[in-house]
């Protein structure tokens, strides 16, 4: 028999931003034509003159109006969905092949990312380097982002002295950057936007948007808590305010949550980044402690997972935790348990799949529909399995193991790269 190998957390995340903390609810509202829609109301604490007990209180919220149980076959087809998600997804990016090493031949890309001190961030922007020479590239120019507009200024400014391609990553706000994306454009650097929103819609401003499925990340966390009690969910969802793609992501949550609840609520709890770590647990904890009946916590952005934790701890009461994440301390605490639930990202698979966009747009290809970036359901147990039955005798990360390097495979034939 093999010996568990356990994998370790190396990787620190730091985040840091400034918003002001809000709180939002899923409340019932009954149309004529819609009698399980589910209004979005949101109110923010007055930080001038409330008290510590009202500023940590959480707006009431009430029953979404009763529906039949849903139906074995409904939740039989939720199952069938979340299974294709429990094992290791396959390469099926539906895109024509290129040369890569032609392409890339002589030539430099811009990476931008929106901080580097978020440790997905920063895993994704050494990938996409490491991904650049795999294909040949002449360099991929990126220096750590503190995720502030002067370093994106700054990056846009070098684009144009060195390179033809510039990819902004994540979270970057374009409306403070309109006039350096203007500048670049008209000497030549096109601008391709990635993590920031989803395929759904179209980033402003930069010349391509990558298009990822970030609903669907949503959709299995609201699938998971719809099977686990048949359709009755007391949900507190934690929304971070400075995401768009976490936004992104509960819409999909949302979509799926009012049509397959049948008895049930969701208060949103949404808040900035820099509340992460500082005070966000304290807050949830009241949540809970104002609400006894929430059978489920869903982390929209994993720099909350810790602070969910935490809270749960607190209040000593048994609820379920789940949670988007492609970190290291995301897996850690799927593998041990904590987290029921991971929809986890692989950092790796997203670096091949914007670097690939970003050598078709160079190249002057025919751009894919959408790129493949798929997550995958994973608990303690099937971690427990792919630790258990990886040839990997050290474990940095999880993409390896979870992910697989079909992906890699596939992305070097799509390039006519041989192994």
């Amino acid at each position: 028999m093999k010996t568990m190998k356990k994998i370790t957390a190396s990787l620190l995340a730091a985040v840091v931003a400034a918003s002001a903390f809000a709180m939002t609810a899923c409340d019932d509202k009954k149309e004529e034509n819609e009698e399980s829609a589910v209004e979005m109301e949101s109110s923010v604490e007055n930080s001038e003159k409330v008290s510590q007990e009202s500023s940590e209180a959480v707006e009431d919220v009430s029953a979404i109006t009763a529906k039949p149980d849903i139906s074995k076959e409904q939740l039989s087809n939720i199952d069938n969905f979340i299974a294709q998600y429990k094992v290791i997804p396959e390469f099926n990016l539906k895109a024509d092949s290129i040369d890569a090493k032609s392409i890339a031949k002589n030539r430099k890309i811009s990476f931008i990312p929106d901080n580097t001190n978020n440790i997905f961030t920063s895993l994704v922007t050494e990938q996409f380097k490491s991904a650049g020479k795999t294909v040949g590239l002449k360099e991929v120019i990126c220096d750590d982002s503190d995720g502030t507009p002067a370093y994106y200024n700054s990056a846009l400014e070098k684009s144009i002295k060195e390179s033809e391609i510039a990819v902004m990553y994540g979270d970057i706000n374009k409306d403070q950057l309109a006039t350096s994306i203007e500048t670049a454009q008209a000497s030549g650097v096109r601008i391709l936007s990635a993590g920031y929103v989803g395929k759904d819609m179209k980033d402003h401003y930069v010349d391509y948007t990558i298009p990822i499925d970030y609903n669907l990340a949503g959709k299995l966390l609201a699938d998971w808590t719809i099977s686990k009690n048949k359709g009755k969910v007391n949900a507190l969802a934690l929304n971070n305010s400075d995401s768009t793609v976490s936004t992104s992501i509960y819409k999909g949550f949302t979509d799926e949550f009012v049509t397959y609840v049948t008895e049930g609520y969701c208060t949103v709890l949404s808040g900035s980044s820099i509340e992460t770590g500082n005070g966000l647990s304290t807050k949830i904890k009241q949540a809970l402690e104002k609400d006894p009946n929430i059978n489920y916590i869903v982390v929209l952005d994993e720099t909350m997972i810790n602070d969910a934790l935490n809270a749960v701890e607190q209040t000593g009461k048994t609820i379920s935790v789940i949670s988007t994440g492609g970190s290291t301390s995301a897996f850690l605490a799927a593998e041990n348990g904590k987290l029921e639930m991971l929809v986890a990202q692989s950092y790796e698979w997203t670096a091949y799949a914007m670097l690939d966009y970003a050598l078709r747009v160079m190249g002057e290809e025919k751009l894919p529909d959408i790129q493949s970036v798929p997550v995958r359901v994973v608990t303690s147990d099937s971690i427990a399995n792919d630790i258990e039955n990886t040839e990997y005798e050290e474990i940095d990360g999880f993409y390896e193991i979870c992910f697989g390097a079909n992906f890699i495979t596939g992305y070097r034939k799509l390039w006519g790269i041989s192994e």
